[in-house]
C-alpha cells in the first residue's frame, strides 16, 4: 500500500466495537461479517485501534505489551492445533513473546498487581532472578505462548481475507509504552528511569483543545540518547507492523520532534518541559529499513515549527480533522480548500465527538461558520455536509469512523481525553446496523460521487 495509490476511503473502528456475544471472539464472525461490508460499501481501508491487552481503564494505549494481542479477541471456536507453524511463530517472535509471557506470569502471581507495586527483587531482577522465574513459571509462560499464537493465526487469517477482499488494513502505533508493560520491565534501558527502576519522567501534553489541564498519562519516556537501545525497541515494533499491517498511524507523531516530559516524584507530578526527540534519523531508518511501509503521521494540535518540519521531511501524509475546521479562519488548515493531496482526512478520529455530537456542542460560531461554508442553512445537515467535505476532499486518504455513517450522536464516542468515567472505549456497533441500504449509501458517496 504506497502513498501513490489514488483516491481511496476506509471506516475507522475498534476491534474492540464489534459486537461479540458472550463466549465469541472478535476476531471470528463478526470480524469477516465487517470485512464483507467494507467490501460491499466500496470501501479499500479499515483502520484500527491498538490490538494490545489492556487493563482497568480499557485504554488500547495503556497496554501491557508494545507487542502482544489481547486474548479477549480470540474466537475459540476457531481454535486449532498446528505444531509446525507454531515452532515458526516462536521463532519469528522470539524478540518480545517469552519476556511478555513472562510478564504475565509473574503480574498473576502478583495478583494482577501492576509492575510498580512488585516486590524489589521482581521489578528490578537479577539475572539470577530471571532465569529462576522462567524455570519456575515453565508452563505458565507456555499457555501464554500458545495464546499468542491463536490470536496471531486468527490475524493472519483475517487479514489474508480482507485482502483479498481488496481492503487494507491499517494498524495503529502507540509512541509510548505503558510502565505496566512487559518492554518496561525488561527492556527499560530504553527509558528515562531513576536509580529505583521507576520513570523519572511522564509523557503527557500541556492545556490544549482536549484539555485545560493538560494530561499526564503514566507512560514513561524514551531515553533517545541511548539510540541502540530505544531505535531497537522501535524497530522490532516496525518490523512486526509490517507483518500486521497493510499500513500504521503512528499516534503522537510530533513527540519524534520534540515531546513533552513532565517530572514525577512517587505519585507528584510537576510542571512539564519540551524536550527534543530523535528528529530525522528516526525517519531516515523507517524509510531505509522499511520502504513499503504505508504511515500515516498523527500530527494533530498546536504543532512546534520543529514537529511540523519533522512531517515534511518525513513525506508521510498527516491527519486533517473536519471537526478543527471551523474556527473562523480562512487559513485554518483544516478547512477542505486548504488540504493537500498528501494527507488521510477524517471526520473525527477516537479522541473526538462524533459529528452529531460535535454539532451540539461546537459553539455557536463554529457551527454558523461551517453553515456557512458548507452552504447549508440548517444545523441538522452539518453532520451529512461534514461528512461530504471530508471525501470531496483532495486528500488521498478519507477515513470516516462507523459512528459517523450510523449518524450516531455523544453517546457513541468511543473516549473523551483526560476524563476518567465508565463509558470510554466501550462502544460496540447494534447487530443489524450493517444493513443493506448503508452499504449502499457509503457505496454511492465514495466511488460514484467523489471518485474514491
Amino acid at each position: 500500500m504506497g502513498s501513490n495509490a489514488g483516491r481511496r476511503a476506509g471506516i475507522l473502528l475498534s476491534i474492540s466495537s464489534l459486537p461479540v456475544g458472550e463466549g465469541s471472539g472478535a476476531l471470528g464472525a463478526e470480524a469477516y461479517r465487517f470485512v464483507d461490508f467494507l467490501a460491499e460499501a466500496g470501501q479499500s481501508l479499515w483502520q484500527i485501534l491498538p490490538i494490545g491487552p489492556v487493563g482497568k481503564s480499557l485504554s488500547p494505549y495503556q497496554s501491557r505489551s508494545a507487542f502482544a494481542g489481547d486474548p479477549k479477541y480470540i474466537d475459540k471456536s476457531l481454535s486449532r492445533d498446528d505444531p509446525e507453524n507454531y515452532s515458526l511463530f516462536l521463532k519469528e517472535n522470539e524478540s518480545w513473546l517469552d519476556e511478555y509471557a513472562l510478564f504475565e506470569a509473574v503480574r498473576f502471581s502478583q495478583g494482577g498487581k501492576p509492575l510498580y507495586l512488585w516486590p524489589e527483587d521482581l521489578r528490578n531482577p537479577a539475572a539470577k532472578t530471571l532465569s529462576a522465574l522462567k524455570e519456575s513459571f515453565q508452563k505458565q509462560t507456555d499457555k501464554v505462548r500458545r495464546e499468542q499464537f491463536l490470536f496471531f493465526s486468527q490475524w493472519k487469517a483475517l487479514k489474508q481475507y480482507a485482502n483479498l477482499k481488496g481492503i487494507g488494513i491499517i494498524g495503529d502505533l502507540p509512541i509510548y509504552v505503558y510502565e505496566d508493560s512487559a518492554e518496561f520491565w525488561l527492556r527499560r534501558d530504553a527509558f528515562d528511569v531513576g536509580s529505583d527502576g521507576r520513570p523519572n519522567t511522564s509523557a503527557g501534553v500541556p492545556p490544549d483543545d482536549f484539555s485545560e489541564d493538560g494530561q499526564l498519562w503514566n507512560n514513561p519516556v524514551y531515553a533517545w540518547d541511548r539510540k541502540k537501545e530505544v531505535f531497537g525497541l522501535w524497530r522490532d515494533r516496525l518490523t512486526q507492523a509490517a507483518r500486521l499491517y497493510d499500513g500504521v498511524r503512528i499516534d503522537h507523531f510530533r513527540a519524534l520532534a520534540d515531546y513533552y516530559a513532565i517530572p514525577v516524584s512517587r505519585g507528584v507530578s510537576g510542571k512539564g518541559e519540551w524536550r527534543a526527540g530523535p528528529g530525522k534519523p528516526f525517519i531516515d531508518m523507517v524509510k531505509k529499513e522499511y520502504p513499503g511501509l504505508y504511515v500515516i503521521a498523527e500530527d494533530l494540535g498546536d504543532l512546534s515549527e520543529a514537529a511540523k518540519a519533522l512531517v515534511t521531511y518525513s513525506g508521510f501524509p498527516g491527519m486533517k480533522v473536519m471537526q478543527f475546521a471551523f474556527s473562523g479562519n480562512p487559513d485554518n488548515p483544516y478547512l477542505p480548500h486548504n488540504i493537500q493531496k498528501n494527507a488521510a482526512c477524517y471526520t473525527g478520529t477516537h479522541d473526538n465527538n462524533t459529528l452529531t455530537g460535535w454539532v451540539r456542542s461546537a459553539s455557536k460560531k463554529e457551527r454558523l461558520y461551517a453553515m456557512e461554508y458548507l452552504g447549508i442553512k440548517s444545523a441538522e445537515d452539518l453532520p451529512a455536509a461534514m461528512l461530504a467535505a471530508a471525501l470531496a476532499s483532495n486528500a488521498d486518504t478519507a477515513i470516516i469512523p462507523l459512528q459517523d455513517w450510523l449518524g450516531l450522536g455523544a453517546e457513541a464516542r468511543m473516549n473523551k481525553p483526560g476524563v476518567v468515567n465508565n463509558r470510554n472505549w466501550k462502544w460496540q456497533y447494534a447487530r443489524n446496523a450493517l444493513s443493506r441500504d448503508l452499504a449502499a449509501r457509503v457505496l454511492r458517496n465514495t466511488k460514484d460521487l467523489y471518485d474514491r
